[in-house]
């Protein structure tokens, strides 16, 4: 199983980081729906879904394959980015201090 992650490939490094992050997305809705809760009662909850494809990161640059390790890290930039605006706009960051 880990010797199928053993490519130093773009493409392949892009397509390992979009998988994970929609796999624990998946995972982390199943267990809200677990709870009765949905997306809404807490969107921040979904940042967890990156950690998995960062700590998958940090093993192809400790393993030297260097080119899936920068198609990672290209992968949670321009996915974290847009979660994060949506985030800003949704209003979720937004804090009342009285």
């Amino acid at each position: 199983m880990i010797n199928k992650l053993r490519k130093d490939d773009y493409g392949f490094g892009a397509l390992v980081g979009i998988i994970s992050i929609i796999l624990t997305s998946i995972i982390l809705l199943l267990g809200l729906s677990l709870f009765s809760k949905t997306y809404n009662d807490d969107p921040k909850l979904f940042l967890f879904s990156f950690i998995p494809t960062i700590l998958l990161m940090r093993w192809y640059f400790k393993i030297e394959y260097i080119k899936s390790a920068k198609a990672i890290v290209l992968v949670i930039v321009f996915t974290l980015i847009p979660y994060f605006f949506f985030l800003y706009t949704s209003g979720v960051f937004n804090t009342i201090a009285k």
